[in-house]
C-alpha cells in the first residue's frame, strides 16, 4: 500500500489512513460551520459584499477619494436601501404570509379536478394502513412540550436578525478600507520576490474575477426585478414591487430561482384573477423575462469566462442551504464562485476549478444561468 512522510511531524501516513484524516477533517470543518453559525455567516457575508463594493473603492481612488469615505458612503447607503425595502415590504410580505392558508385553501378549490386522483390514492393508503393496524385501535398517548411563546421567539429572531446585520456591515466597512493592508501582509510573510510578485497576482486576479462576477450579476439582478416589477404593475399584478424584489433576491439562484418565482407568480395569479388568460399572463410573463435574462443578456454580458458546473451549483446551494438556511442558499453561489477562483490562480489546485467549471463544448440549452 502506498505510504508517504509528513515532513513536519515524521508521521508515516499509508494510503488509507490519509484519506481516512481527510474525510475526518471535512466532517471536522462541516461541524464548526454548521454550529458556528453565528460567526462564520457575518464573516462570509461581509467578504461577499466587500468584494463586490471594491471596484466602486478602487474607481473612488482613481479620483483622490480615501477609501475609509467611499466605504463609508457605501455601508451607509446599502443599510439605508436595506432598512427602505424592510420597512416597504413588510407589509405586503406579513399579509402574503398570513394569507398563505386562504391561498391554499382558494387554490385548493380551484384545483380540485386535479386533486381528485391523488384523493383516491390516498384514500386506498389509508384504507390499507386500517387493515394492518386492525382497525382504529387504542388512541396513543400524545406528550407535548411547551415552547416558548410566539412573541417571545419572534422577538429573539428579531434581535439576532439586527445583530447579524450590523456585524455584517461594520466587518463589511473595515474589510473595505483594509484591502491594500491585506495585500501587504500576504506579500510580506513570503521569502523570495519571485513567490511575492505571484502571489500578489494571484490575489489581485481572485479578486477582480470575484468582485466583477459578483457586482455584474447584482446590477443585472436589480435590473430584471425593476422588469418584473413595472410589467407586473402594467399587467394589474397586486404588489408588484414586492414581487420585483423576490424576483432580483429569487435569480441570485440560478435554474431554483426562476422555477420558484414562476411557481409562486401563478399561485397567486390563479386566486387574483378570474379569466384563464389572465392567469397564465402573470407566470408566463415572469418566464420570459427570467429565460431572456439567463439565456441571453448574462451570457452575453459574463461570457463562458464563469460558467459553473450544473451539477456542483445545485449540490452547493443544497449543502449551503443545510448547514445556514435561507441565507446560505443565496450565497452558495458566490462562494461557489470565490471558491472557483482560488482554485484556478493556484497550480496545485487547477483540477478542482476545472471540475467546477462548465462545459466549454456545451452550447446553447446549456449555457450556464449565471
Amino acid at each position: 500500500m502506498p505510504d508517504r512522510d509528513d515532513a513536519t511531524t515524521g508521521v508515516r501516513l499509508y494510503g488509507g489512513a490519509s484519506f481516512a484524516v481527510k474525510i475526518l477533517a471535512l466532517i471536522g470543518v462541516c461541524t464548526a460551520l454548521f454550529y458556528g453559525k453565528s460567526f462564520f455567516l457575518p464573516v462570509v457575508l461581509a467578504t461577499i459584499i466587500a468584494l463586490t463594493l471594491s471596484p466602486i473603492i478602487k474607481f473612488g481612488k482613481k479620483f483622490g477619494i480615501p477609501a475609509a469615505i467611499t466605504a463609508a458612503t457605501l455601508i451607509v447607503l446599502s443599510f439605508l436601501i436595506l432598512i427602505t425595502a424592510v420597512s416597504t415590504l413588510a407589509d405586503p410580505l406579513s399579509k402574503l404570509i398570513a394569507d398563505a392558508p386562504t391561498i391554499g385553501a382558494q387554490l385548493e378549490t380551484k384545483l380540485r379536478s386535479i386533486r381528485k386522483p391523488m384523493d383516491t390514492l390516498n384514500e386506498a393508503g389509508a384504507q390499507v394502513e386500517r387493515m394492518a393496524t386492525g382497525g382504529e385501535g387504542k388512541p396513543t398517548a400524545e406528550v407535548s412540550i411547551k415552547q416558548p411563546g410566539l412573541i417571545a421567539r419572534a422577538a429573539d429572531n428579531v434581535m439576532a436578525i439586527v445583530a447579524y446585520t450590523i456585524l455584517t456591515f461594520v466587518l463589511s466597512f473595515f474589510l473595505l478600507t483594509s484591502r491594500d493592508m491585506f495585500i501587504r501582509k500576504i506579500v510580506r510573510v513570503l521569502p523570495t520576490f519571485s513567490d511575492q510578485k505571484t502571489a500578489l497576482s494571484v490575489a489581485l486576479n481572485i479578486e477582480r474575477d470575484v468582485s466583477q462576477y459578483l457586482l455584474t450579476v447584482a446590477m443585472i439582478n436589480t435590473v430584471l426585478g425593476c422588469t418584473i416589477a413595472a410589467l407586473f404593475w402594467l399587467i394589474g399584478m397586486p404588489n408588484p414591487v414586492m414581487w420585483g424584489v423576490i424576483a432580483g433576491v429569487l435569480n441570485f439562484l440560478p435554474y431554483i430561482g426562476a422555477f420558484v418565482g414562476v411557481l409562486l407568480a401563478g399561485a397567486v395569479s390563479i386566486i387574483t384573477f378570474a379569466s384563464l388568460g389572465d392567469v397564465l399572463l402573470i407566470p408566463g410573463v415572469y418566464l420570459l423575462v427570467t429565460v431572456i435574462e439567463g439565456q441571453f443578456v448574462t451570457p452575453m454580458i459574463m461570457g463562458r469566462r464563469f460558467s459553473m458546473n450544473t451539477v456542483v451549483i445545485l449540490l452547493s446551494i443544497a449543502f449551503w442551504g443545510f448547514l445556514w438556511g435561507p441565507i446560505g442558499v443565496l450565497i452558495a453561489v458566490p462562494i461557489l464562485i470565490i471558491l472557483k477562483a482560488v482554485c484556478d490562480r493556484i497550480d496545485g489546485l487547477s483540477s478542482i476549478g476545472e471540475f467546477l467549471s462548465g462545459d466549454d463544448k456545451d452550447e446553447g440549452s446549456q449555457n450556464e444561468h449565471h
